[in-house]
């Protein structure tokens, strides 16, 4: 593995020696290469503390030396020293910002140590540097996204996108970062795309669902969920998810019957109780039947029963105080 290493920089150190033995004198420079030359047969050799010391001695006679603070980094990751090892990448990447190992290597041990900011920057600019590298995109998009950049993220996302359309994990991460943006019409298409290569999923499935119900797509929603009751007929998340479908739809009836089999399957899913609450309010008005009005509110004290400190508690106590005079029970379906 070294030997190759030390072949590319051998060019490389015949220059620096030229170079600097006309500016500075040969004599200090040539044993700050010896020393550093000492310390890579030191590492090759596993024995990376005597190496950090040769190395560091080395960036104090030579504070220029590149490939020393290169080497002085991967030697503090061998010896587990994250910290100290990100500071001479750091210092590495001043020195010289054309190196995309550099880059990577810092973006790589700052996304290690949650320092997500400067890993994606890091990524950002390695990606700069190889325009190909799928894998500084990847990173640059995840430690964008983990930082709460969705914005950069999708296009470091995208980027990614272009240079491996098929990968599940390219589109994995961009679908979460345009949720995180709120861009729920974008992630469902994503979503759409990855169901095409895994049918089956129902993970993807439902997360389908889910961005379409965010971006208001009821009737693709409802279509999705069709497809998982019939294959999932003991899903009750699934046929809660399509009872609300169908409610904003304005279909009560089958509202009804979804809800009312979500908790047939699950007598402990509050937010079903919640929404066949609302379902049945929404058949009170219709019909003018109070028989509904009190079934709505039955359930509803069931999933305040079962949650008691379930979100908007407050405004469905009070809508239930104040069921007579309810216009809109479908804001009840909301959280």
């Amino acid at each position: 593995m070294f030997d190759g290493y030390n072949r590319g920089i051998s060019v490389w150190l015949g220059v620096v020696v030229l170079g600097t033995c006309l500016v500075s004198g040969c004599s200090e420079r040539q044993q700050a290469i010896d020393l550093y030359l000492d310390a890579v047969r030191l590492r090759e050799l596993g024995q990376d503390e005597p190496a950090v010391r040769k190395l560091t001695t080395v960036v104090r006679q030579a504070p220029d030396f590149v490939l020393a603070y290169s080497e002085l980094g991967k030697a503090h990751l061998a010896l587990n020293k994250p910290e100290l090892a990100v500071e001479a990448f750091r210092k590495a990447t001043e020195l010289n910002p054309w190196s995309f190992q550099n880059y990577m290597d810092l973006a790589q041990v700052c996304r290690d140590l949650g320092r997500f900011g400067e890993a994606a920057r890091a990524f950002a600019r390695a990606g700069d540097l190889d325009t190909e590298s799928l894998t500084a995109q990847l990173g640059a998009a995840q430690c964008y996204l983990h930082a709460g950049q969705p914005a950069r993220a999708v296009g470091h996302a995208e980027s990614a996108r272009r240079m491996d359309p098929q990968s599940q994990e390219v589109l994995r991460l961009l679908a979460d970062a345009y949720e995180q943006q709120k861009d729920y019409e974008q992630a469902a298409q994503v979503y759409q795309e990855l169901r095409q290569g895994d049918p089956a999923n129902l993970d993807l499935a439902l997360a389908l669902v889910r961005a379409c119900i965010r971006s208001e797509q009821y009737e693709r929603a409802k279509g999705v969920l069709l497809e998982v009751v019939h294959s999932r007929p003991d899903h009750g998340a699934a046929f809660r998810d399509l009872g609300y479908c169908l409610l904003k739809l304005g279909d009560a009836d089958q509202a009804i019957a979804m809800y009312k089999k979500a908790v047939a399957l699950d007598d402990g899913d509050w937010e079903a109780y919640r929404g066949l609450g609302v379902a049945c309010m929404v058949k009170a008005q219709q019909t003018g039947d109070d028989a509904w009005q009190s079934a709505a509110l039955r359930h509803w004290r069931r999933a305040l029963a079962i949650y008691p400190d379930q979100p908007r508690r407050d405004w469905l106590e009070k809508l239930i105080r104040e069921s007579a005079s309810t216009t809109n029970p479908l804001r009840g379906l909301n959280d």
